[in-house]
């Protein structure tokens, strides 16, 4: 069956809204006008608003009744819950990967290992250490060779992308992340299931803790400043501010 060019267009519209809302071009809480979004990647409406239909899919997206689209953000506890869901597929998904992966996905496992390893230390580095740590987790899932596994680990990832940012943050994060790549490798290479399953379950819980360690440093940080300021400020604070413990869909700390 021949791909229309709408359907064409339709996929680059929705990877380049993905990728501004994971960047923070487009933070969390911001309206999605259509109008504004055609005029910015220079198309029609119509895409936009499929686009915007299938990020609300994934759950970077929000669609509000009679409001529209919105930048999705997350809570300390649904960061926890989303994360046991992303533990409890990749824990399946790399048991299935180190009995089923092909000659194939292991020379492209080796591939994106040797890419890692050459990254530089700077902002560019960062981001593309960012894209290939997904691209490990999508491998490990389409290695596994459960279909509607590797969609649902896909919808996950999609989530988590923006957060990986901050699991990798500095270079101590972003070495240790290669080191457990690299045993991930070797276990499935051997098709050591126990050892893929285990270091995986490590690599998910270590990397929500971390995430936890940030919201909970920023929230004491906003009280220290806010009980250390005058009345009228912390009154207007709890106006305009959100609940504690949100940590927005798309932001890099």
């Amino acid at each position: 069956m021949t791909t229309r060019p709408s359907d064409l267009l339709i996929d680059v519209v929705y990877s380049s809204l993905r990728d501004l809302i994971v960047s923070n071009a487009l933070p969390a809480g911001q309206k999605l006008v259509d109008r504004d979004l055609a005029e910015l990647l220079e198309v029609s409406r119509t895409p936009i608003r499929e686009a915007l239909g299938r990020l609300a899919m994934t759950g970077l997206v929000e669609k509000r009744p009679r409001r529209g689209y919105y930048v999705s953000k997350f809570s300390a506890d649904e960061v926890k819950d989303l994360y046991e869901f992303r533990k409890m597929l990749e824990i399946h998904s790399v048991r299935l990967a180190a009995q089923n992966a092909q000659p194939s996905h292991l020379a492209e496992f080796d591939r994106i290992l040797s890419e890692l390893s050459k990254l530089s230390s700077g902002s560019s580095g960062h981001a593309k250490a960012v894209e290939l740590d997904m691209k490990i987790h999508e491998l490990i899932a389409r290695a596994s060779g459960n279909t509607s596994l590797h969609q649902a680990i896909q919808n996950v990832l999609h989530k988590v992308m923006c957060f990986i940012s901050v699991e990798i943050a500095d270079q101590r994060s972003l070495a240790a992340a290669h080191r457990q790549h690299q045993s991930l490798f070797h276990f499935i290479k051997e098709k050591d299931v126990e050892g893929a399953a285990e270091l995986i379950r490590m690599h998910v819980d270590t990397a929500k803790e971390s995430l936890v360690s940030v919201l909970e440093t920023r929230d004491e940080i906003r009280s220290a400043v806010l009980a250390a300021a005058p009345s009228k400020i912390r009154g207007f604070d709890q106006q305009v501010r959100k609940p504690d413990n949100d940590i927005q869909q798309g932001e890099t700390l």
